[in-house]
């Protein structure tokens, strides 16, 4: 188990603004991403339990986010042990996520489901593909996947930037979220004590909604998840253990998956 020292702590906020970043015409820097993996345990319907983990790393100039997900012991005939769901992005100065690709392999319950969104970003339009499939979709206002715009969310925070309506492709269609700021809180994790700033995230028409709690020791990723249906809490997901680095959040992975 990990859990930040004071002076990690101390420096968590400058981690978007550190290392890679470089300084624009104004000699400020652009914000930049640093390695982290997170694994998270899993509180599904009917006693169903699984694990997933999360982790950010660079590729060439851009980066890639990435979710594992696999359940335990009969919480298996659930939770496909082989699901990942992952976005490519760049980061522009202004701090706006670029999506470049999305992939999402037996995630949301479908173990045979494969979803892949193309950006074509001097088109202006993102090409969604599934099974036999194809749609298409204009990038404006600022349609992502939703693995981009938890990136993007984790930016804002970090960088004090405010976020409207948040489209978001999913599930062949263009779905319009917003999240609400509840207020920060003093989080208990089993990967420790975490700083976060709360939200209620929902879709436009839809009961459901999510409760998340960001954290500054992550960076701003997720320390706890909760998914309600209407008036019933369904799933939790929270955090229980991190690691900071590419080269660790990659070991992290591979000794994860190995399991």
């Amino acid at each position: 188990m990990n859990r930040a020292t004071p002076l990690i702590a101390a420096l968590l906020p400058l981690l978007f603004s550190a290392g890679a970043a470089a300084a624009d015409e104004n000699g400020q820097a652009a914000p930049s991403l640093a390695s982290i993996g997170v694994l998270y345990d899993v509180d599904a319907p009917f006693g169903s339990r699984g694990r997933s983990l999360s982790v950010i790393r660079q590729e060439g100039s851009g980066y890639v986010y990435e979710t594992y997900s696999k359940g335990l012991g009969l919480a298996r005939l659930v939770i496909a042990s082989d699901a990942l769901e992952s976005t490519r992005f760049d980061l522009d100065d202004a701090g706006q996520v670029r999506a470049t690709g999305y992939l999402c392999r037996s995630c949301d319950g479908n173990k045979d489901g494969l979803v892949n969104i193309a950006y074509d970003w001097a088109s202006g339009s993102a090409r969604f593909t599934s099974g036999g499939e194809e749609l298409e979709f204009a990038l404006e206002p600022r349609a992502m996947d939703r693995k981009a715009w938890e990136i993007q969310k984790m930016v804002a925070l970090a960088e004090d930037m405010a976020l409207g309506v948040e489209p978001t492709i999913e599930g062949g269609k263009l779905k319009l979220y917003k999240g609400e700021r509840l207020g920060e809180e003093t989080l208990g994790t089993g990967a420790g004590e975490m700083q976060t700033v709360k939200y209620r995230r929902q879709r436009e028409g839809s009961d459901n909604f999510q409760f998340i709690w960001y954290a500054r020791e992550l960076g701003w990723l997720p320390a706890r998840w909760e998914i309600w249906r209407k008036d019933r809490r369904m799933i939790i997901i929270e955090a229980y253990e991190y690691r900071w680095g590419e080269d660790a959040a990659l070991a992290m992975r591979a000794d994860w998956l190995d399991r």
